[in-house]
């Protein structure tokens, strides 16, 4: 019976070994941690949200030195309960490109403290982008003048409601330019609001609609809340990457003078424009890169 079971053991023991490591990947994508990513942002991410408005504003507005989604920074936090949300954010950031890396060339920089995010197996079906995105948009505003209090898809109470935002919010009191983001159309300048004053029935406010016609594929860009009478274009205007179209304000549904940065792509999805955004001087020639760094962006 002992020999039995000695020659038995090796193949339960090994049977549960190949379990788990099938079914740790699983878990992770079935949130059985906490959290779900859809569409390529994270679903339940309250109680993040604080933490990751902070880390933003320290490498987008005081270092402009790249984006990193919150989705990549929690498949590393979550895997390792002594992982730093901030250092991951550098660890998944390129400084020379100023965007994020692919996941497998971060993987080949980490230590093994993440091993279980970076098996081939569980890059293959972990839904991260394993390549360099194009960064087709310049910036909305200047971010050396802005907060960011809001991102992409956050979770968040306003006026006492919980709702999930689709855009990113830029605050600022100094009344900074709205910029184009990129070579366009004017489709809608609508400034009904006089004063400079919230108003909850009141939507984006005064606000401008963009549609992109030199990037494919297409997107089409909001700008809300906008300053009374400040417009620089009108309807069908034809206006190019970085120009001036109005200032800041807190017109319509808003808690303050902040600029409403809202994507979307050509089937009216709403689209992480802060993926889009180049935080590069240079982003166009850049040496000895492969040319995946080329390719279209993932929707966010």
């Amino acid at each position: 019976m002992k020999k039995v079971l000695l020659i038995i053991m090796p193949f339960v023991v090994g049977g549960l070994l190949i379990g788990l490591i099938i079914l740790i990947p699983c878990m992770l994508i079935m949130n059985f941690f906490g959290v779900n990513t859809t569409d390529g942002y994270v679903e339940d991410n309250f109680q993040y949200a604080s933490e990751y408005t902070s880390i933003l504003n320290e490498h987008l507005v005081e270092k402009q030195d790249g984006y990193v989604s919150l989705e990549r920074i929690l498949y590393f936090y979550l895997r390792n309960e002594n992982s730093n949300m901030s250092e991951i954010y550098e660890d998944n950031l390129d400084v020379e490109l100023k965007r994020m890396k692919p996941i497998s060339s971060v993987c080949e920089t980490l230590n093994k403290k993440f091993y279980y995010g970076c098996a081939s197996d569980e890059i293959q079906v972990s839904g991260q982008i394993d390549e360099y995105q194009n960064k087709p948009f310049a910036k909305p505003i200047d971010f050396s003048k802005v907060v960011i209090t809001s991102f992409f898809m956050e979770q968040r109470i306003v006026n006492n409601e919980f709702n999930v935002h689709k855009a990113w919010d830029l605050a600022s009191n100094s009344k900074p330019e709205v910029k184009a983001v990129c070579d366009g159309k004017i489709i809608t300048n609508s400034f009904t609001y006089q004063e400079n004053i919230p108003d909850m029935a009141g939507g984006y406010g005064n606000y401008i609609m963009l549609e992109c016609n030199d990037i494919n594929p297409k997107y089409s860009v909001i700008y809300g809340h906008l300053f009374p009478n400040s417009s620089k274009v009108k309807v069908g205007d034809t206006v190019s990457k970085n120009q001036t179209l109005a200032f800041v304000g807190t017109t319509g549904n808003s808690t303050g003078d902040h600029l409403h940065f809202e994507v979307r792509d050509e089937n009216n999805k709403y689209v992480d424009g802060m993926s889009l955004v180049s935080f590069s001087e240079d982003d166009i020639n850049i040496p000895n890169k492969d040319e995946d760094y080329l390719k279209p962006p993932i929707l966010r």
